[in-house]
This record gives structure tokens, C-alpha cells and sequence, in this order.
């Protein structure tokens, strides 16, 4: 990996980490995945309470799952400790004989997130669900509709091709690789 890869890859690890410390403290604990969760209820009403205990089980397996890269146990995730986790997953991932634990691991993660971005659970991620995610993040309207085209089939994007991405992200060091456009979703 050149130096400018590694700085990319580095760069866009830390703008995660950064997307899950919800409180601002410089660390990833689970009161943040709290503050996420409240947050993320807007997303689906505040008053669908089926869709909000389907959320809080979705923080708790995903803060289990990301929980992981805190290398002491200590509670928290420092960004020392995700950028090493991080590289680690990533250089995993790029063998070819990838450990089957790691990929069940991450897959927990990853159906996770799918399906806290598949609003209605009807397997797909549509566009209006893509642009709120987005908005919920940060991202501006122009560039989630043009991250979505990229990536979508027409007006929806299928659940193979999404997890697809999501894995491409964490090991891609390429600035133009596609996956990029999955930058806040993991």
C-alpha cells in the first residue's frame, strides 16, 4: 500500500469512527450508540414502537460488534484502537482464505446496518431510504442522490450488492473505488 492509499484508507476510517462517537468525547462507548439510537428513531416515527424496539436490538448487536475493537476492554474505543482494529479487519479481508470467524463477525455487523438502512424491511434500500440515512448523517441531498445512482439498480440498490459494498469500504484504499459511496453506513 502506497503511503497516499494508507493516508486515504486512514482518513476515512477516522471520518467513521468520528460518525459513531456520538457524544464528541473522542471515544466510542455505548452511550454513544445510545445518542445514535435516539437519534436514528426519528428516521422511522417516533410513535411506530415496534420499529424502536427493532432499533434498540439493532444498537445493541451493533455496539457488541463494534465493541470489539476495544483492544484493552476498558469500555471505550479510543481511535487508536479502531484505526488498528480497523487495519487488521481490512488486511483480513483482502487474503484469500479469509478467516471464516472474522467474516461471521462481520456479518453480523453488516446485516445490521442493512437493516437499519432498510427502513420497511422489504429487502431493499429505496432511494427516500438511502437520502434520509444520509441526511441523518450529514451528507447533503446532491451527493446521496448521486451516491445512490452510482450504486443502485434504477431506484432501489439489492441487499447482496449493499453488503457487497459495505465490505469493499473497509478494505478499499482506493480514493475512486466505488464503495466510497457507502462512507457513513458501517
Amino acid at each position: 500500500m502506497t503511503n497516499e492509499a494508507k493516508k486515504f484508507w486512514n482518513d476515512k476510517m477516522t471520518h467513521l469512527f468520528y460518525l459513531y462517537d456520538a457524544d464528541r468525547d473522542g471515544s466510542i462507548t455505548p452511550v454513544d450508540f445510545e445518542i445514535l439510537a435516539d437519534k436514528l428513531s426519528t428516521l422511522v416515527g417516533q410513535d411506530d414502537t415496534k420499529r424502536r424496539e427493532e432499533y434498540a436490538t439493532a444498537r445493541k448487536t451493533l455496539c457488541q460488534e463494534i465493541m470489539r475493537a476495544d483492544a484493552n476492554k476498558d469500555g471505550k474505543i479510543t481511535l487508536e484502537e479502531w484505526l488498528d482494529y480497523h487495519t487488521h479487519l481490512a488486511n483480513e479481508l483482502r487474503k484469500p482464505d479469509t478467516n471464516p470467524e472474522i467474516l461471521e463477525q462481520l456479518s453480523e455487523r453488516i446485516n445490521t446496518t442493512f437493516n437499519m438502512i432498510d427502513l420497511n424491511h422489504d429487502g431493499y434500500i429505496a432511494k427516500d431510504e438511502w437520502l434520509k440515512t444520509c441526511q441523518f448523517f450529514g451528507v447533503d441531498q446532491q451527493t446521496a442522490e448521486n451516491s445512490f445512482r452510482q450504486i443502485s439498480n434504477g431506484d432501489k440498490l439489492e441487499e447482496d450488492k449493499a453488503k457487497s459494498l459495505f465490505i469493499e469500504y473497509l478494505k478499499s484504499d482506493d480514493p475512486n473505488h466505488i464503495s466510497n459511496c457507502c462512507l457513513c453506513f458501517l
